[in-house]
């Protein structure tokens, strides 16, 4: 019998954000600090693929390309160690940096290093919006969420991708585009919650 790959990318998109909200209120408790681990990307990737890819929540160990991208992803016998480095970047800035340049910073790093056959995109973004979250302190409300907003119109995303590409290979990464774009989406999550709320009486 065939898989229906399609429903099963719905499917676990579902489960990858109901363990991204998990991880989320787990370190939102005050007894138990962030710290961005390799493992927690692992198993965010693991539920994007299941059932789709032989090797989910496992890195790549075969060279991989971005289709209509310039960049080309690091060889595989350097992932493990920019995944770590990625880990020591975010944990290092933890309290310097604001939570717009971590969850871009993230999204953007993530997708650049491609340590993945399968589901890179998706880990990076469920990973963003986890750190935004944690970072902010809150369990974000309201619908669209941005991991949404970008599934159903990934234009801006992929703009911002290439501009933070293009910069990092001039030697000067930036991801600015990537922080407006997280800020204009956070704005048209949370304002759903005041339009939820009704007009104002009069």
């Amino acid at each position: 019998m065939a898989v229906d790959h399609t429903a099963l990318e719905i499917e676990n998109g579902f489960r990858q954000f109901d363990l991204t909200i998990d991880v989320i209120k787990y370190y939102l408790e005050p007894e138990r600090p962030f710290a961005l681990r390799v493992p927690l990307i692992l198993d965010l990737q693991k539920e994007a693929v299941r059932g789709i890819e032989a090797e989910a929540g496992q890195i790549r160990q075969t060279p991989v390309r971005i289709s209509q991208s310039n960049h080309a992803p690091p060889e595989p016998h350097l992932v493990a160690s920019l995944l770590n480095e990625f880990c020591d970047y975010i944990n290092d800035n933890w309290h310097e940096k604001t939570a717009f340049y971590l969850a871009a910073y993230s999204m953007w790093k993530l997708n650049w290093i491609h340590p993945f056959t399968d589901g890179n995109g998706r880990t990076s973004r469920a990973l963003s919006y986890a750190l935004l979250s944690i970072k902010l302190g809150y369990e974000l409300p309201g619908s669209p969420t941005i991991p949404q907003q970008i599934e159903g119109d990934n234009k801006h995303y992929i703009e911002a991708l290439e501009k933070a590409d293009a910069a990092a290979a001039s030697g000067a990464p930036d991801v600015g585009e990537m922080e407006r774009m997280l800020r204009a989406m956070l704005a048209r999550q949370l304002m759903s919650v005041i339009e939820a709320a009704g007009p104002i009486s009069i």
